[in-house]
């Protein structure tokens, strides 16, 4: 597929990300819910095999039910004019086999991650499905260091792949379980197998058995055991190599009962109880495997010759030549008898024995854990108990068991149960600071559906921003329970204040409503403002107060009554003209600058002296000034102070 073509009208191809010997793997983008994907499309020679397209479509479709944070999620499944996909979860990392290339991998990292890897598939054995093809190239490890395990389904659907195409399905060889190699159905505890030899690489740095050709390798799985890993990493303790090598017995039954039970042996191998537990010894073979061969118990008979005797006269000596030989072949027969005799009561107490050694497990899916306990005890199991997580099975009943109900193991057989835990639980997140819009992804994210939103002025925290949480950080609580309210942060609600300068009461009044404010009125008299306008303000412009706060406005009341005036005269002189010439005219303007402010008395043009009179007003403490000008020159400047203008009345 060419980067740009489309699948089903909605996943556009980016490019080429992976290839196997089944399918292609790319990266495509989701147009309608907008997110990257990854697209496993099987290559166009198994898409005619009926058979094959029947077993993929039904396991591909059962994988969609696995739903666990180490299990890379399938979306959609499909096909399309012989085109069959499955559209998956988009992992941004590498495979486990490509970092086990690049990085270094400790004794405790290894344990990280194959709790990780364990923890799926032991979800996937609980939903029934088998994964079959373990290997650390199906496994991702993103750039968080969380392993997500993929390809269920296909690898079962591999087994119906054609002869051509034998090299593929040995691919994987280096991972198989005996029982795989033979040909024969693979169940859990071959998926036990695989994670043992994951592990084994994971602690040495390369694979327990290696050789020249896939078929090699796979006869060293039926016959060989491989070198000890301890061997190979001395800082391994003994009992890690004791868990690796359960899981890599030869025989099924051999191995843990479980993933679960190979989960606890792995990560209790570092604890100070088992410091010094010994080297396990191998069980040679599993007594439910084993064969009991019997070849049939003939002696050999030699050949019968004729028995020379002399002929005497005597009568009696003729019976007594013949019988020995007669006697003999009795005794031939008659040990056969017994031998066969003591085989076939060898054979029914054998078959008798292990029948009374044996117990049907029953059924305790469902019950209490109590219950379940008792039942199995007392059909004379030990029982091991681990739990999980359920949305679906009330806290502490059996969600379910190995071995399955209806078996027949023998008594003291550990029997694995698996009880709910209740809800699955997680740690509310600290979302506080974060952005409204990230606070409510990070939460549905985590399944959190009930979210109430609370605004709140905040003068520490931005607008839009979390300012609290009704949750804390850390605590357990399932999602689908909880309502978690979030206080949103509204900005700070300070009032910047406005110079209301100039503003008449009734104006300003009606900016302190709309800012929600208090306001105050104090009249001064004053020389400089009009009466009715605001002289200044309290507190100042372009301070920050908090809705309610006072703002004091100072209103002018004019001129203070206590202001005095005094009026002057001034006599404007005009120069007298030659004789039989006009009298030029000249421009006499007369300003005053006093409590009224500047103030133009007079402007007038005159040809003779004239004299003018004008009056100044003179607050106290101030000083009232009158300019006179003549053809725009000042010929006199008056100026009074307010005592004189005092002494003057």
């Amino acid at each position: 597929m060419r980067s740009g073509e489309r699948i089903n009208d909605r996943y556009r191809i980016e490019q080429q990300i992976g290839s196997g010997g089944m399918a292609n793997v790319y990266r495509a983008h989701d147009e309608i819910l907008n997110r990257t994907v990854a697209i496993k499309v099987l290559r166009s020679e198994f898409s005619h095999n009926e058979q094959f397209i029947r077993r993929f479509e039904r396991e591909a479709h059962a994988a969609t039910s696995l739903n666990h944070p180490n299990i890379v999620a399938i979306y959609d499944v499909g096909d399309e004019e012989d085109l069959y996909y499955i559209v998956m979860e988009h992992v941004d990392g590498v495979t486990l086999k490509q970092y086990l290339q690049e990085e270094y991998i400790s004794v405790d990292e290894a344990l990280r991650i194959m709790g990780q890897i364990c923890d799926a598939i032991d979800h996937a054995h609980a939903n029934r499905i088998i994964h079959r093809d373990i290997k650390p190239q199906n496994m991702m490890i993103d750039q968080h260091g969380n392993v997500k395990v993929t390809d269920f389904g296909i690898a079962v659907a591999m087994s119906n792949a054609t002869l051509t195409h034998t090299m593929s399905v040995l691919g994987s060889v280096h991972y198989f379980s005996p029982e795989q190699a033979r040909g024969k159905f693979a169940d859990e505890k071959s998926d036990i197998y695989s994670l043992g030899a994951v592990l084994y690489e994971l602690l040495t740095g390369r694979v327990p058995f290696i050789g020249e050709t896939p078929v090699a390798v796979a006869l060293q799985h039926l016959q060989d055991d491989p070198i000890r890993p301890m061997d190979l990493n001395p800082n391994i303790p003994q009992a890690l190599e004791n868990c690796v090598m359960q899981a890599l017995s030869k025989s099924p039954g051999a191995r843990h009962v479980s993933v679960a039970a190979f989960k606890k042996d792995c990560m209790t191998a570092l604890s100070r109880e088992r410091a010094n537990e010994p080297r396990r010894v191998p069980a040679s073979q599993d007594e439910f495997d084993q064969t009991l061969v019997m070849a049939p118990v003939m002696p050999e008979e030699k050949p019968e010759t004729p028995v020379q005797t002399p002929v005497t006269a005597s009568s009696e000596q003729e019976p007594e030549a013949v019988t020995p030989v007669k006697k003999k072949k009795r005794k031939w027969w008659i040990w056969i008898l017994l031998v066969l005799l003591l085989i076939g009561g060898s054979i029914a107490a054998y078959v008798v024995a292990d029948e009374m050694s044996r117990a049907v497990v029953p059924d305790v899916v469902g019950m209490s854990i109590g219950d379940a306990t008792s039942e199995l005890e007392n059909a004379d199991f030990v029982v091991e108990v681990t739990e999980r997580a359920s949305d679906d099975v009330e806290e502490g009943e059996v969600i379910s068991q190995n071995p399955q109900e209806g078996r027949k193991p023998k008594r003291g057989t550990t029997v694995t149960i698996v009880v709910s835990a209740g809800k699955e639980t997680v740690e509310m997140p600290n979302v506080e600071g974060l952005s409204q819009t990230a606070a409510e992804r990070m939460l549905k994210d985590l399944a959190f559906s009930d979210l109430e939103i609370k605004t709140e002025a905040s003068e520490t925290v931005a607008s839009g921003d979390v300012i609290s949480q009704s949750l804390d950080p850390g605590e357990e609580v399932v999602p689908s329970e909880v309502t978690v309210t979030l206080v949103v942060s509204t900005g700070s609600n300070k009032v910047e204040l406005s110079n209301l300068a100039g503003y008449t009461f009734d104006e300003a009044s009606t900016y302190a409503d709309q800012n929600k404010l208090k306001i105050v009125r104090r009249d001064e008299f004053s020389t400089s403002v009009p009466k009715g306008q605001i002289i200044r303000q309290l507190p100042t412009a372009g301070t920050a107060v908090d809705p309610g706060t006072e703002l004091t406005v100072i209103v002018s009341e004019g001129v203070e009554p206590t202001d005095v005036s005094i009026e002057r005269e001034v006599s404007v002189e005009v120069e007298q003209p030659e004789k039989d010439k006009k009298p030029k005219a000249v421009e006499v303007v007369i300003r005053t600058v006093d409590a009224r402010g500047e103030i133009e008395v007079l402007r007038d043009k005159i040809t003779e002296t004239t004299t003018y009179s004008y009056t100044l007003v003179i607050a106290p403490d101030e000083v009232g000034t009158a300019t006179i000008e003549v053809d725009g020159e000042i010929v006199r400047t008056d100026s009074v102070t307010y005592a004189q203008a005092k002494e003057a009345q």
